[in-house]
């Protein structure tokens, strides 16, 4: 099986990358020429140049394809709105479209549960059914729902179409990426305030989320969306529960979103003379407003997809970025 991968050079294309080229795929992966690409190089994934906002880049690369899965995404919330929505809404059109014009047989896209913008203001657990809650908090929750939008217009033309929607993702490697970066903070002692404690999250961890990913191209329908969630936990929690398992002490600060949102706008020029990003950036803030819940019922019961416990993930997890 031929597999045209982009974003493979990302925190969940590698990953993928790693899942399976072992398995005997031929796996081929748009990279742009900066990329890090030494371990695809070892995989033995054929390289191609280019990228998501240039659409004739891909065409080499995407011929012959039995599957697509398209996993490159802007992450950075502070990125440029426009750099955002060339890279998530353009991109994802300029892959869906093409991969309906070269005739290729499958297209699995790696979108967020950002695009739902949140989850119900009561903490309930949202579906594959559910609106998106408006207005959208942030840039990136509006390109991902824009990017959505743009692959189901080729999906109505015959595009066979699976969606994944990935929670928050941890886990080994990458000690930045993902929800890494966040749960670094209260190991390393650097999250100086809990902020929206109350605020539900599901997270998810990478070789989990991974799993999920082939079972779709192994098992899904065509036109199937997936939640990969995980399991839901209170901020709070989550802090307390990482804390102890670091050894370190919790953040004895808890703030309201507001109370929080001003002292960043006070602390940000300190922290921009000393070169660094305040701990929360005003999207993450924004973000912090919703409860983020999901239910992944659908995954569990389509795909037979069996997430490990966090109670098990969440501690090889510590102990990886207590050593990086």
């Amino acid at each position: 099986m031929r597999i045209f991968l982009t974003g493979a050079t990302g925190y969940i294309g590698r990953a993928l990358c790693r899942r399976l080229a072992p398995q005997g795929f031929e796996l081929r992966a748009l990279v742009r020429p900066t990329s890090d690409v030494d371990e695809l190089e070892r995989l033995g994934v054929a390289l191609f140049e280019g990228d998501v906002a240039d659409r004739y880049s891909m065409r080499e690369g995407m011929s012959g394809a039995d599957w697509v899965i398209h996993a490159a995404a802007e992450l950075d919330f502070d990125a440029p709105d426009e750099r955002m929505r060339r890279t998530n809404v353009e991109g994802s059109e300029n892959v869906a479209s093409l991969a309906w014009k070269l005739g290729v047989g499958r297209l699995l896209v790696v979108s967020s549960i950002a695009a739902f913008g949140g989850s119900p203001p009561d903490g309930s657990a949202a579906t594959e059914e559910s609106s998106p809650a408006l207005p959208l908090p942030t840039a990136y929750s509006t390109t991902k729902r824009g990017a959505d939008d743009a692959v189901a217009g080729w999906a109505e033309r015959g595009l066979r179409v699976n969606t994944v929607y990935p929670s928050l993702v941890f886990g080994p490697p990458g000690k930045k990426q993902g929800f890494n970066s966040m749960l670094r903070l209260i190991i390393k002692g650097r999250l100086p305030a809990v902020v929206g404690g109350d605020r539900l999250l599901t997270m998810v961890q990478l070789d989990d989320l991974v799993d999920g990913i082939v079972r779709v191209l192994e098992r899904a329908e065509p036109g199937a969306g997936y939640l990969l969630a995980g399991e839901a936990l209170r901020l709070r929690e989550l802090v307390r529960e990482v804390a102890q398992l670091a050894g370190v002490r919790p953040p004895r600060l808890h703030l309201s979103i507001g109370s929080a949102a001003l002292l960043m706008l006070l602390a940000r020029p300190v922290y921009r003379l000393r070169g660094h990003r305040p701990p929360l950036s005003a999207a993450q803030l924004s973000s912090l407003k919703r409860h983020w819940n999901f239910d992944d019922a659908k995954a569990r019961r389509e795909l037979d997809w069996r997430p490990r416990p966090l109670e098990k993930r969440l501690p090889e997890t510590v102990e990886f970025l207590r050593s990086v």
